[in-house]
């Protein structure tokens, strides 16, 4: 059963990249925060450390009364955010805009403090602890940390909107674009279901995936009209083909039925009739293995093949043909180490038909030829005689069904010996061509060693 393919719409596509900019931008946000809130507290943790050191050793040089005047100072002159406090040894404020003491502040090293100041806030704070038991307090608020965030959200948003936006105008012309491409290719396969078998898709960059699909798609419909093409000839020819050697029995039974038959000639008809029904399942037979050949159904027979061992023993099956003939037969099958993957009674049928093309139609007195070569990724095999050969212009139509030249029509042959070869070339991806002996006619079957595969 077909797979279930899902469907795909651009609200799906944009969603998709909607999302997907959201999770980025989120994403690149938390590490831009951490970074940018780590800098920052940092930054007024030293500032914080630095000022607690110098009113220290104010207090230690110049007593509690210079420490609390610098502190009223710095107060009186601070920045927004810095805080200030210095407490007795009973917590009860001395100086600064810290007015509340908090059990917290002691041994404080950058601790978030709650306080009152007058209005309640959260601090980063610092502390000293002073000679005679009072605390000195350097304090941060949470100011700049909140710009900080804020310029954050900000930017998010801005940035959200910006690549929204363009990530949207780029979604939508790369949907067209795909859309385009699948609408042609879907354009094609819809002429191809109503009968137009000359449709193909237009490729305009056969290296996108989309040129490829279309190259496949092509290659696949120039198939597809060739069989359909190839089907259309075979059933004209079967019809014209048949007709004859169908009408020929008839008329013989016939005969044989007629009661005024002589049995002499009763049992000559019946002959007859057994000779045509004969040679009509052997043109059957034949038109099969060229349609399971060509439709790749043989693939599922294909084993490894010593081609050497096969080309002697069809060598011996025709050599009493050959000689018959008046003709001669050498063989030159050179050294094969490796099997080959083959369909092993379809090369048999194959070679077996070239020689007795080469018997039937090179004359009397002519020399056969039967060669097998490596050639690395491919195997060829050769049947030569020095026989009239067949006329260039003629040499890719007698490998079509069912087509005989003149010369060869007094032979009786169904037409299909060298369809059935360029079949069994085909299926192991490899071709049958019809070259020049010199004299005579070269027939050159190659295959290939990973047809199987």
């Amino acid at each position: 059963m077909a797979g279930r393919i899902g469907s795909f719409r651009p609200q799906t596509f944009l969603a998709f990249a909607l999302a997907l900019v959201v999770g980025a931008s989120a994403a690149a946000l938390v590490v831009v925060y951490a970074t940018g809130s780590g800098i920052i507290s940092e930054r007024e943790r030293a500032e914080a450390l630095a000022e607690r050191d110098l009113l220290d050793e104010v207090y230690q040089e110049q007593g509690l009364q210079s420490l609390i005047n610098a502190v009223a100072r710095r107060t009186r002159f601070s920045a927004s955010g810095e805080r200030y406090g210095v407490f007795g040894p009973q917590g009860q404020p001395l100086a600064g805009d810290l007015q509340g003491f908090n059990p917290a502040f002691r041994d404080a090293d950058w601790r978030l403090v709650r306080v009152r100041r007058p209005t309640p806030e959260t601090l980063h704070v610092v502390a000293a602890t002073l000679d005679d038991g009072g605390l000195l307090v350097v304090g941060r608020d949470r100011a700049n940390q909140a710009r900080f965030e804020r310029s954050v959200v900000y930017g998010f948003i801005a940035a959200f909107l910006i690549v929204a936006v363009a990530s949207g105008v780029a979604g939508l012309a790369l949907n067209a674009a795909v859309l385009q491409r699948v609408e042609a290719i879907a354009a094609t396969a819809e002429r191809i279901a109503s009968g137009d078998l000359s449709a193909r898709t237009v490729i305009s960059d056969p290296e996108d995936p989309f040129g490829r699909i279309a190259g496949s798609l092509n290659a696949m419909l120039d198939r597809i009209e060739a069989l359909m093409n190839g089907m259309r000839s075979v059933t004209d020819s079967v019809a014209h083909d048949l007709r004859s050697p169908l009408t020929r029995m008839k008329g013989a039974l016939a005969r044989a039925q007629h009661p005024s038959t002589p049995e002499p000639e009763r049992s000559e008809a019946i002959a007859v009739a057994e000779t045509e029904a004969d040679r009509t399942l052997a043109t059957l037979s034949a038109l099969l293995d060229i349609a399971r050949a060509e439709s790749g159904l043989s693939r599922d027979v294909m084993r490894p093949v010593d081609l050497r061992a096969l080309m002697a023993e069809v060598a011996d099956v025709f050599a009493p043909v050959i000689e018959d003939a008046g003709q001669s037969l050498t063989l030159d099958l050179g050294s094969l180490p490796t099997p080959v993957a083959a369909h092993e009674a379809l090369v048999r049928q194959a070679v077996g038909n070239l020689l007795h093309n080469a018997a039937q139609h090179a004359g009397e007195g002519a020399e056969v030829a039967l060669r097998l070569r490596d050639l690395g990724a491919l195997v060829e095999i050769e049947v030569a005689d020095s026989g009239p050969g067949v006329p260039e212009a003629d040499r890719e139509r007698v490998q079509e069904r069912f087509v005989r030249l003149d010369a060869a029509r007094s032979g009786g042959g169904s037409g299909l010996g060298l369809a059935i070869a360029a079949a069994c070339a085909r299926l192991h991806g490899g071709a049958l061509v019809l070259g020049d002996a010199e004299p005579g006619l070269l027939a050159r079957l190659t295959l290939e060693r990973g047809a199987a595969a």
